[in-house]
């Protein structure tokens, strides 16, 4: 099982107000597998408590992280190793715990992820990131394509979904040594309800990508087409 969130929650969410901080501690408790990549079944995602996140960072393992909080529209998940991401409309915006950690990120609400559906060869985004360690101010640009009729397998389901693919160009010298300025992340959204169910985002040249499966958002979809399937019979 997770262990109480107690210390790493005190320096993630102080600005949160302690009821609301007690009753997701409460909630937080997790089975996880003994593997190295845990694994969870339809049922132990469908009964946590809390809504699940699968991520991969690198070549690490495969980890769980829960939703402890959503504020000022940003979603917070935390691991059990006191790794946290905050997430915008499934963008990372902010992570702790990873590494040269990406601080902060402008022009969010511009971000044409968050309006997928309305993607096109046109659309660009334009942000400036602030990393740990001094680096302040940097620009990124991206340009999109969506690829539709792509697939994903989920509890021996498989899911329709559009992918779209990220192009993100580094526009700035940076204070360390690189050897890319150019990569690709990826996002795919439910084709039928357009709910981001993956993502693939490479936050800079001198980041490993992060992989993250909205697993529990995945295991309803399963579950409710189930019962769709069922009621039509």
């Amino acid at each position: 099982m997770l262990k109480p969130f107690i210390f790493a929650m005190a320096c993630f969410f102080l600005s949160s107000c302690a009821g609301t901080y007690h009753s997701y501690i409460d909630n937080i408790k997790l089975a996880l597998a003994d593997t190295p990549d845990v694994e969870l079944s339809l049922d132990e995602v469908l009964s946590a408590k809390s809504d699940l996140l699968y991520v991969t960072h690198g070549e690490r393992a495969r980890a769980a992280m829960a939703l402890m909080f959503i504020e000022a529209g940003q979603q917070k998940w935390v691991s059990a190793d006191n790794a946290m991401l905050a997430m915008e409309q499934g963008r990372i915006v902010r992570t702790l715990g990873f590494g040269r950690d990406l601080l902060y990120l402008t022009n969010t609400a511009a971000d044409p992820i968050a309006r997928y559906s309305t993607i096109h060869a046109q659309s660009s985004w334009l942000r400036l990131a602030d990393w740990q360690h001094g680096e302040y101010g940097y620009p990124l640009k991206s340009r999109f394509e969506l690829v539709p009729g792509q697939q994903l397998e989920f509890f021996n389901r498989t899911l329709a979904t559009t992918l779209v693919i990220e192009y993100v160009t580094y526009q700035a010298e940076p204070n360390y040594v690189r050897f890319d300025n150019e990569w690709k992340n990826y996002f795919w959204f439910d084709a039928a309800s357009g709910a981001l169910l993956k993502s693939e985002q490479t936050l800079a040249p001198f980041r490993e990508p992060v992989s993250m499966t909205y697993i529990s958002r995945i295991a309803r979809s399963v579950r409710d087409s189930a019962s769709q399937v069922k009621t039509n019979e």
